[in-house]
């Protein structure tokens, strides 16, 4: 069967998804396409652009507290409020790219960190706009979006095009510039390829998407919490991408829906879920150092 037909397919199958869902496996099924839209975010620069930020959470954290902040305080309708959010979150990944860019390796990676830190502390200590150690609470869609069947076909909706976007970037002269300055940056830089240029474009982007992220994921759970902007919060998109496999659009995908539902099943039924969801992850990546999807390439390749 071809790609087309399969795209088609999956697609059906997720827009009928929630009719065999409870309301709880319905907001489950969110969390997934939240969280895989977070982690392809993420691995525009990873996978993409050879760039390992510590801070990608930073930007998922401002969608949602935009969303919040405008809400609540700001007296505008969700609707408003959610499109507002990824272009803050584009102008936040801005001035931090406009530095961060500057660096490479570890030390881009630190400096993308201390940024999310200090938009942390803001969060925790700006209790009069961000509500401090208690977050902002009770974000709720109106009208249809309500429900969560609804709500689920919206995400999806945003999702799937925002993807679609993302996926003809990566393919475009851009994203093959791109793949090249993640192999050789020097010998990009040889031919006369602006390479901090496209790595702050590249930033940017990531940046936008992953705020869009958090603005969705923001509305659907009601809350928004300073703990999206700590640092724990940006190993999320990095297990993810390198669970489902960095080197490929589709594994950050797959990636978060593993670690959503792994999380959701195991925390069910022990307290002690994170030891063991570490556990797993560790024996999945040590079985498959090129992540599920590349672990299903090598058996696809094998039989034929």
């Amino acid at each position: 069967m071809n790609r087309p037909a399969l795209l088609v397919i999956a697609l059906l199958a997720a827009i009928a998804l929630p009719f065999g869902l409870t309301d709880f496996w319905t907001f489950i099924a969110i969390e997934v396409l939240v969280f895989a839209l977070y982690a392809v975010s993420f691995n525009l620069l990873l996978g993409y652009g050879g760039m390992l930020s510590f801070g990608h959470a930073a930007f998922f954290g401002v969608g949602g507290y935009t969303v919040a902040i405008l809400a609540k305080h700001g007296g505008l309708p969700l609707t408003i409020a959610f499109i507002a959010a990824p272009f803050v979150a584009a102008i936040t990944a801005a001035l931090i790219g406009f530095f961060s860019v500057r660096r490479i390796g570890i030390y881009f990676a630190m400096l993308t960190f201390a940024f999310q830190m200090l938009l942390y502390t803001v969060a925790l200590k700006a209790t009069g706009l961000t509500g401090g150690d208690d977050g902002i609470t009770g974000l709720k869609a109106a009208g249809a979006l309500a429900k969560p069947i609804y709500y689920y076909w919206f995400a999806l909706i945003v999702v799937v095009a925002a993807l679609a976007i993302v996926h003809r970037i990566v393919h475009s002269p851009f994203g093959m510039t791109l793949q090249a300055l993640r192999g050789n940056a020097r010998r990009v830089d040889f031919v006369g390829i602006n390479v901090r240029a496209h790595q702050f474009a590249t930033f940017v982007l990531a940046g936008t998407i992953a705020g869009l992220a958090g603005a969705l994921f923001a509305i659907s759970s009601g809350n928004v919490f300073p703990s999206w902007l700590n640092w724990t919060a940006s190993a999320t998109p990095i297990v993810m991408a390198v669970l489902g496999g960095f080197r490929t659009f589709i594994g950050p995908v797959v990636g978060a829906a593993v670690y959503v539902m792994l999380e959701v099943v195991i925390s069910g039924h022990t307290e002690y879920w994170p030891l063991i969801m570490g556990v797993i992850i560790v024996v999945l990546v040590l079985v498959m150092p090129e992540g599920i999807m590349g672990m299903t390439k090598k058996v696809r390749d094998g039989k034929r």
